[in-house]
C-alpha cells in the first residue's frame, strides 16, 4: 500500500507535469472504487485550471481555480500514468483526465481500494480532522506528542500506524523507523523514555525523507507518475529481511505476525 513517501512522490510528479494546465475533459470510466467516484466530477472540473497540488497524510489534493477541488487516496494499488492517446486503455483504468496541452492522465487501480472525493472552497479541513500530525512538523508538536504518548497503552508499532497520532506512516516505514530509533516494536508506548521518544521523532523524519529521495518503495505494484519503480526497498534494514543477519549486530532479523501485519525487528538492537 502506498504510504506517505509514495504519495509525496506522486504529488511532486503531478505538480511538475500538470500545474497550470486546464482540464478539458474528466471522464469516469468505472466509478467502482472503494467508494463510488462522484458522477458530478465529470462536469464540475471541466475547464478548471490546476492551481496547486499538495499532500496531507496519505491523501493527495488537487486545487483548482473554482470552488471545488479533487482529493485522492491511492488505496493499495492505485496509480496514475500519462499518455498521449486516449485509446491507450489498460484493464482497471477508472478515470481519464485530458488537459488543454494534449496530455492525458489516467488513474488505474487493480484492487479498487483507492478513491476520489470532492472538497469545497475554502478547503474543508473537516474531511481531515481525524488525521494526526504531519511527520515533517513533529518538532513543533513534540510536547503535545510526548503528553499523548504517555497516555497510550498500545504498543509503539501500533501507535505509529494510528493515522490519528501521526499521519502517513504505514507498516513498512514503521518497522524501519523503529529499527533506526532502536525501539522494540511491541514496547508499550507510555513506557518509552524521553530520550527514546526524541530519537523516534528524528528517525521518523530521517526515514521518510530518505524514502522520498529514493522515489518510494516498490514491493509489488507501486510506480511513480512516469512508470518508474521506487528503490528504497534496497535500503531496508529490517523489513522483509526475516532470517537474514542484522547489518549492525549480525543477529538474525525476526518476523512476527501481529494484528494481521508483519513486523520485522532485531531483538539485540531494539530494546
Amino acid at each position: 500500500m502506498p504510504e506517505l513517501p509514495e504519495v509525496e512522490v506522486i504529488v511532486r510528479g503531478l505538480r511538475k507535469n500538470i500545474l497550470g494546465l486546464k482540464i478539458t475533459e474528466f471522464e469516469i470510466i468505472n466509478k467502482k472504487l472503494r467508494y463510488d467516484t462522484p458522477k458530478e466530477m465529470e462536469y464540475i472540473f471541466k475547464n478548471k485550471t490546476i492551481k496547486h497540488i499538495l499532500r496531507i497524510g496519505k491523501y493527495g489534493i488537487i486545487l483548482l481555480n473554482g470552488k471545488k477541488h479533487i482529493v485522492f487516496h491511492l488505496g493499495m494499488t492505485g496509480k496514475f500514468r500519462f499518455t498521449k492517446k486516449n485509446t491507450d486503455v489498460h484493464k482497471h483504468d477508472h478515470i481519464t483526465i485530458i488537459f488543454n496541452n494534449g496530455i492525458i492522465l489516467k488513474y488505474n487501480d487493480v484492487r479498487k481500494f483507492g478513491y476520489f472525493f470532492i472538497i469545497s472552497n475554502p478547503i474543508n479541513l473537516y474531511k481531515f480532522k481525524n488525521l494526526g500530525i504531519e511527520p515533517f512538523y513533529l518538532d513543533s508538536y513534540s510536547s503535545y506528542l510526548w503528553e499523548s504518548l504517555k497516555k497510550k497503552n498500545k504498543d509503539i508499532k501500533s501507535l505509529l500506524l494510528d493515522q490519528g497520532f501521526i499521519a502517513g506512516i504505514g507498516n513498512i516505514y514503521a518497522s524501519e523507523i523503529l529499527f533506526d530509533s532502536k525501539i522494540y516494536p511491541f514496547k508499550i508506548s507510555k513506557k518509552i523514555n524521553k530520550n527514546s521518544f526524541t530519537k523516534l521523532l528524528s528517525s521518523i523524519e530521517i526515514i521518510l525523507k530518505k524514502a522520498i529521495s529514493y522515489g518510494g518503495t516498490t514491493i509489488k505494484d507501486y510506480q511513480n507518475i512516469s512508470g518508474e519503480l521506487g528503490y528504497f526497498q534496497n535500503n531496508f534494514k529490517v523489513y522483509g529481511r526475516e532470517g537474514l543477519t542484522c547489518y549492525k549486530c549480525k543477529n538474525l532479523i525476526i518476523k512476527v505476525k501481529n494484528k494481521g501485519r508483519s513486523t520485522f525487528y532485531c531483538k539485540i538492537c531494539q530494546k
